[in-house]
């Protein structure tokens, strides 16, 4: 049965004016005398990439406080500890290992890069902890390797809400293809979320019977000359387009540097940030992102305003609904799990019933339909284009 999100939310809208907790409660009864419970969330709080993890942990934060004010979880109090992984692999690492000493640990939110997700995923999966990720779209975190011969799950504990890079790669090639573009320069950062991204875009566009007339890895820590090179190599070979496959900090930098080279920078949802104008990208430029825009969904206009109203100093960004829903997808996890028991004694071994009770997913998120298939992916695989317009990322179109 399906549950709506939405309509929670709504309900705690009405919540924060009137301080309930729950349904027919009073302030203050529910009952939190076994302890708390604490959700992980691991993001990039600090760096270049900080505007999107405090969306991030703004929304589990919500999240959490909604719980709380329902009595989610009986006997228990929620509590969210957000870990900074800077956008680091190792310190990741050292932050899962952290989270998951906690006894009273019921899930992680996170991460944001798929490179960090990479050594987390051990990390977690050795402790039984479930993990839902509102931003990772790396195909291999999920299916291996080898995702179309022997597509293989490493991690029965691993989920995530959004749509892949065999969504949004393919996506971004059918739409420049459909501009009539048939020469494209592609370059990436070497990273595992950029190469993987690129990679499904050349695939897809050579099936469309495009040209790559160049593609050149071009790390985001290189020195200036190598960038230089790499700017120089693409006017040499062109292009229609640029596809970049990276973030924005670096792929900011690299349209400023391409201005005038014959066509667009395209990227993927790492682009698709407020920050990518100011890092040098150009009006014109296009991005996709995971989903579509929060505002334009009925279901996510309950988040929308509880998250304004809750006065955070940092906007939710491309990911805090997305994050939202993870955190209530393990907490419902946990409910259920507790709740089962009679409202008995939370402990670590009931980790795995958690991660299978997440297995079982079926709800009305606030960003679509949230049910995941044997590999840990969610159903719904909607992504937005969108163009550069005045310094603001415009949508262009959802689809499917």
């Amino acid at each position: 049965m399906r549950r709506s999100a939405a309509l929670a939310t709504a309900v705690v809208v009405v919540a924060l004016t009137v301080t309930a907790c729950g349904s027919g409660a009073s302030p203050g009864s529910c009952d939190t005398d076994r302890g708390t419970l604490t959700l992980g969330l691991i993001a990039p709080l600090s760096g270049d990439l900080a505007n999107i993890g405090a969306g991030m942990r703004n929304a589990a934060d919500l999240a959490v406080r909604e719980a709380n004010e329902r009595c989610a979880v009986p006997g228990y109090r929620l509590a969210l500890d957000a870990r900074d992984d800077r956008a680091d692999p190792p310190t990741g690492a050292a932050a899962a290992r952290q989270l998951a000493a906690d006894p009273g640990l019921v899930g992680v939110v996170g991460t944001y890069n798929s490179s960090t997700a990479q050594a987390v995923q051990p990390v977690l999966g050795d402790a039984g902890v479930v993990q839902v990720s509102p931003g990772n779209t790396n195909v291999s975190l999920t299916r291996g390797a080898n995702p179309v011969t022997a597509p293989l799950r490493q991690y029965q504990t691993y989920f995530r809400v959004v749509a892949t890079d065999a969504v949004q790669g393919p996506l971004a090639a059918n739409y420049l293809a459909g501009t009539g573009r048939t020469r494209v320069a592609v370059v990436s950062d070497g990273n595992t979320y950029g190469e993987g991204l690129a990679g499904e875009f050349v695939k897809q566009f050579q099936t469309r019977g495009g040209q790559v007339v160049l593609r050149q890895v071009l790390p985001a820590s290189a020195p200036p000359a190598a960038r230089d090179a790499t700017v120089a190599a693409v006017r040499a070979a062109r292009p229609q387009a640029v596809f970049y496959g990276g973030e924005y900090p670096a792929g900011g930098p690299l349209a400023e540097a391409l201005a005038g080279a014959g066509g667009p920078l395209m990227g993927g949802d790492g682009l698709v940030n407020p920050g990518y104008a100011a890092a040098g990208g150009q009006d014109g430029d296009l991005g996709t992102s995971v989903g579509a825009p929060p505002e334009t969904l009925p279901a996510a206009r309950g988040f929308v305003d509880a998250y304004r109203a809750a006065g955070y100093a940092e906007g939710y960004g491309e990911y805090g609904a997305f994050s939202f829903d993870a955190a209530d997808v393990v907490i419902d996890a946990v409910a259920g799990v507790v709740n089962g028991r009679g409202g008995g004694e939370w402990s670590p071994d009931q980790r795995p019933a958690v991660v299978q009770a997440v297995q079982s997913t079926d709800v009305d998120g606030v960003t679509g339909p949230l049910s995941f298939d044997r590999f840990g992916d969610v159903s719904s695989d909607a992504v937005t284009v969108y163009r550069l317009v005045g310094g603001r990322w415009i949508p262009e179109r959802t689809q499917p």
